[in-house]
């Protein structure tokens, strides 16, 4: 069976993927119980599931920086292929995480990483080549492809693919189907106090489904604003009632899943 690990492991998480050491690591073995899992298999798949949630969202962000290109009336072809995207991409993610996408054999984290991480770039690249007729219409403004449509698309499509489920989610999210569950709302909640340590991820293994469960926490960038800021209540340019929200607050979180085998 598995047990539940205490929601704030991340700490422990960032200590060993940073370099604690073997010594500190055998430390951390050795007090934990027996919970049919050995733990460093648990770190494993966190420092995993973070880092897919970090590369989700840096394709996010890529997408929210080329808005008013894709956006742009007066331009046909916008140049922003899946290559130009993926450049963005590696740059963006190579700054968050520390680790390299163009050199993976490299980087000192699990091998299941290395593969999911390179799956996640794939559906994102293929996203980002079928939308190529909405992004390159002649004579029309808005396109409709943000960051929360790419990432629904991208998370879909690499669930479908993998059994690694990704999702958008939010206590108040506009599309239904991004609506949390009991797990993701309690994490979601803790993001909400302005006392939560920033980009703290919440993290659980459940005995029921024997899997890892992760939320990482989203905030709002000033782009962001045009559509869920001030003033709330007023419709912005996608339809919706802006949700009123000020530049750095939290906005959901991206939460992963990720099946446990011993």
């Amino acid at each position: 069976m598995f047990r539940r690990l205490c929601w704030m492991l991340a700490p422990m998480v960032v200590f060993m993927v940073c370099g604690g050491g073997e010594r500190e690591a055998a430390a951390t073995r050795e007090r934990s119980p027996d919970a049919g899992v050995p733990l460093q298999t648990v770190l494993e798949f966190e420092h995993t599931a973070r880092l897919l949630a970090i590369l989700l969202d840096s394709g996010r962000a890529v997408i929210n920086d080329n808005q008013s290109l894709f956006d742009d009336r007066t331009r046909a072809d916008k140049g922003f292929t899946p290559d130009v995207f993926e450049r963005q991409l590696v740059d963006m993610f190579r700054s968050r995480s520390g680790v390299d996408l163009t050199e993976l054999e490299e980087a000192r984290i699990p091998d299941g990483a290395k593969r999911l991480l390179r799956e996640l770039v794939l559906v994102s690249k293929q996203v980002v080549a079928d939308a190529q007729p909405e992004l390159n219409r002649p004579d029309v403004g808005f396109k409709g492809f943000i960051p929360a449509v790419f990432g629904a698309r991208v998370a879909a499509r690499f669930t479908e693919r993998t059994g690694v489920r990704l999702k958008q989610t939010a206590l108040f999210p506009r599309n239904p189907r991004n609506a949390p569950d009991a797990m993701e709302r309690a994490a979601l909640e803790a993001f909400a106090d302005p006392a939560f340590p920033r980009e703290k991820v919440i993290s659980e293994v459940t005995a029921r489904g024997g899997s890892l469960r992760l939320m990482f926490p989203l905030y709002t960038t000033r782009q962001c604003l045009d559509c869920h800021g001030e003033p709330k209540g007023e419709l912005d340019r996608t339809g919706y009632p802006r949700e009123g929200l000020k530049l750095g607050q939290n906005a959901g979180a991206i939460s992963v899943m990720i099946p446990i085998r011993k």
